[in-house]
């Protein structure tokens, strides 16, 4: 196969991937904390279990990264999908604490090394034009999510959530014979472990890689307690699973619109406004929901909103961290930034829902508006650390 039609094979199948990804993704998310309500347990015991998924991406993201350089980015991929089937199947067999403990487990190992190794075949496809590239990715990765939210709130009324959990493990098969047709990229061939850990720690010395990993760390953070916290905010409210599907929806059209239009924005304002002002609307739609969340309508737009900067965090963590990084190490760089990725993912759950169990809902969702909106204040200092790079 010539280098122009397997460059558009490899890109479709990547759009292909991971909106099949998004979409059980999206899925999980709304049903699985909502399953977790429905059998009883409170918001402390919700975020203890949730972070499960989140210890476990912190322990992979380095390893997904160095495998994708050793042997290849697809088999890593593959390994992601079949720990969804694993994971979804468990849920749909059993209800017991360990079962929904081994499935966050898994769930957690899938999302480490798929980001990491599918941003790093996207990102080579064309070295000329990652954040194009990578825009659209997580657009279509959006699209997933739309579909998974909303779908998996309206199966959870309509079928239920065993139902639900075995059409998640179903839509992941599919996706493994996608990847499986999908062309391997060329790479350099002789790369030895020591190589490629060889960077890591200067990777985590570099001062460029402050802004994407603290990018990485609120939008990793605004996204996880609101799939987990969230759900037990938006029934304090009085809204039911599909209500609360919906809304999940509406954040990810959100992040479809940030996907499709992200580098069109940053070539027009800047990259350091468009920081400034996603890592805003990380925290301060966070504490409008507080203030305004019980109104559907303004919660449909402030989940709008999230949607957006979601999916511009995204987009600026990954294409800066491809700015200051060779092609053969892409995928070490890209997962140490996604180190701080899944401590996001371990610690949104873990803090605010203990937080919210011994104060209130509110009150967590107010304390994590307001540490993004600081981190948002401090973006020229963060511009200023890493001038030299970026």
């Amino acid at each position: 196969m010539s280098a122009a039609p397997r460059a558009l094979v490899a890109e479709s199948g990547l759009y292909v991937h991971t909106t099949a990804y998004s979409v059980v993704l999206g899925g999980i998310i709304v049903l699985v904390p909502l399953y977790i309500i429905s059998l009883g347990y409170n918001p402390g015991w919700l975020g203890v279990i949730i972070a499960g998924q989140g210890l476990f991406q912190v322990a992979l993201r380095m390893f997904g990264g160095v495998i994708s350089d050793r042997i290849g980015e697809r088999w890593v991929i593959q390994a992601s999908f079949a720990a969804l089937v694993v994971g979804t199947l468990g849920l749909a067999f059993s209800s017991s604490l360990f079962a929904l403990l081994a499935a966050q487990v898994l769930f957690g190992g899938s999302r480490a090394i798929y980001w990491t190794s599918s941003q790093s075949y996207g990102s080579r496809i064309d070295e000329s034009r990652p954040t194009t590239l990578m825009g659209r990715f997580f657009g279509f990765a959006a699209v997933g999510g739309l579909a998974g939210n909303a779908g998996g709130g309206f199966v959870a009324v309509i079928l239920g959530y065993q139902e639900g959990f075995f059409i998640a493990a179903a839509i992941s098969a599919g996706a493994m014979v996608v990847v499986a047709v999908m062309p391997q990229l060329p790479r350099r061939a002789a790369m030895t472990l020591r190589e490629i850990l060889g960077p890591v720690p200067g990777v985590f010395r570099n001062r460029a890689t402050l802004l994407p990993a603290v990018m990485a760390l609120g939008t990793s953070l605004h996204v996880s307690v609101l799939s987990s916290v969230g759900a037990a905010v938006y029934k304090e409210f009085g809204f039911d699973d599909d209500a609360f599907g919906v809304l999940m929806a509406i954040h990810a059209g959100g992040a479809i619109v940030a996907g499709f239009l992200f580098a069109r924005l940053l070539r027009r304002v800047g990259q350091r406004p468009t920081y400034a002002v996603t890592m805003a609307l990380h925290g301060l739609p966070l504490i409008g929901i507080v203030l305004w969340g019980g109104s559907y309508p303004a919660a449909v737009a402030l989940m709008f909103v999230l949607g957006l900067s979601f999916n511009a965090g995204r987009v600026l963590n990954v294409s800066i961290t491809a700015m200051v990084s060779s092609p053969e190490q892409r995928g070490v760089f890209m997962a140490v930034v996604g180190i701080y990725w899944a401590s996001g993912q371990m610690l949104g759950p873990l803090l605010f829902g203990p937080l919210a169990a011994v104060t209130s809902l509110t009150f967590s969702f107010i304390v994590a508006g307001a540490l993004m909106t600081v981190a948002a204040l401090l973006t020229p200092l963060l511009y200023a650390a890493s001038r030299e790079r970026v």
